[in-house]
């Protein structure tokens, strides 16, 4: 009987070490949660929070700041809508996204992007892929640019109208074609003006799905 209450205690006594040295190392392995936090408020953290934690901002400041994007780049549209000159697609018959034609003029979308300090990002395009559309674009600085935008992407795509050529070329024709434009763009303006909210909202929870870029933006 002895012989049995000896090994019993044995084995609790076993059984309690390894308990507590688990404990022990389970604390050691415990770290703090991630905190969000602005980076003028990083010295109020516990010193047991990591300080290298990024800060990602609010929603409500995402959208704040889509909100004068937008507002800045709808307002390079309206001036390249009421100045009247497009970029004329002279490759092929029908509809072509033209981003820039033969004599040098750029579409819409390229004019958004050149007003916004992107000059540079736009003849680019236009030497690689003279009839992008950016509705395609899933990677790279044009994808950027259209996620900070205060757009969405479906948004730009309407806003990349695209050019046409008549079956028979004439500066003529080619000027109905500028008319029809210009009423085709003053239509999406309102179109644009009507749906602001909730395409500032979708846009606001694509940009969020990018902190990085969501960061930048907010930091200017």
């Amino acid at each position: 009987m002895l012989t049995r209450l000896a090994a019993l205690a044995l084995v609790l006594s076993t059984s309690l070490t390894s308990l507590t040295s688990l404990t022990a190392s389970a604390g050691g392995f415990a770290k703090p949660p991630v905190r969000a936090v602005e980076p003028d408020r990083a010295s109020e953290l516990p010193s047991e929070v990591p300080v290298d934690v990024l800060w990602m901002p609010t929603r409500e400041n995402v959208r704040a700041a889509l909100v004068k994007r937008r507002a800045h780049n709808l307002a390079s549209l309206h001036t390249y809508v009421t100045t009247g000159v497009y970029p004329h697609n002279t490759y092929r018959t029908g509809p072509l996204n033209v981003w820039r034609d033969a004599t040098g003029h750029i579409c819409a979308a390229a004019t958004m992007i050149a007003l916004d300090n992107h000059a540079a990002l736009v003849d680019e395009t236009g030497k690689t892929n003279i009839n992008i559309r950016l509705l395609d674009v899933t990677t790279g600085p044009l994808l950027d640019w259209m996620l900070t935008s205060g757009l969405t992407i479906e948004e730009i795509d309407r806003i990349q109208e695209p050019g046409f050529m008549p079956d028979r070329p004439s500066p003529r024709a080619y000027e109905q074609e500028d008319a029809k434009l210009r009423k085709d763009y003053a239509a999406t303006e309102a179109f644009l003006k009507k749906h602001a909210a909730a395409d500032l909202d979708e846009a606001t929870t694509r940009l969020m799905a990018y902190p990085d870029l969501a960061r930048a933006l907010v930091n200017g």
